[in-house]
């Protein structure tokens, strides 16, 4: 998949230098930025209002405080229909942070099955989303293509150093995912 044909989106709380990461792309044919601060706050489902934003059929979206090492590898493995995770492995959770690339419908169909049980709270918005999309896709494959974190992606407030995030509200995405699973 040529970046030229793949829209990229960042969320972001606003409070960053994008420059580093913006600076490092690939020709995308759109990188779009959705900025919480400066729009709804969205969380991290900022991503995907992003996509809906998007003119081309193939999204690609990573994180606001990392670099995605080698975009052109990432872009290759793109397959219809699939959700392709960069990301080192083992993880239980399949996540897009570190760059991934799927057709810009596939997340549509993740959240419905969610959202006809769970609702469209917070909870869902910025933390869980991600999670929700990847374990009830369809069909995800996970490469390591590597990435670089970038400092502010240790800082107080972001997801992954929320009190309980490890503990609490990563296993309950988990739970909830596998219960809608097993009555499938």
């Amino acid at each position: 998949m040529r970046p030229q044909d793949v829209t990229l989106t960042i969320p972001t709380r606003g409070d960053v230098d994008l420059e580093p990461i913006l600076s490092m792309l690939p020709p995308f044919a759109a990188v779009i930025v959705w900025d919480n601060s400066a729009l709804e706050d969205l969380g991290i489902y900022g991503r995907y209002a992003a996509m809906e934003l998007a003119d081309t059929d193939v999204v690609a979206t990573q994180d606001d405080d990392l670099v995605v090492a080698d975009w052109a590898r990432v872009l290759a493995e793109y397959r219809p229909g699939q959700v392709l995770c960069n990301y080192p492995q083992p993880w239980d959770i399949p996540w897009v942070a570190r760059g991934a690339v799927f057709d810009s419908w596939l997340p549509a169909a993740s959240f419905t099955r969610y959202l006809d049980s769970y609702p469209f709270d917070e909870y869902f918005t910025h933390h869980a989303c991600d999670g929700v999309f990847t374990l009830l896709a369809d069909e995800v494959r996970v490469v390591d293509y590597g990435s670089t974190d970038l400092p502010h992606g240790f800082a107080p407030g972001r997801v992954s150093t929320q009190t309980g995030w490890y503990d609490e509200r990563r296993p309950l995405i988990q739970q909830r995912c596998n219960e809608l699973k097993a009555v499938a």
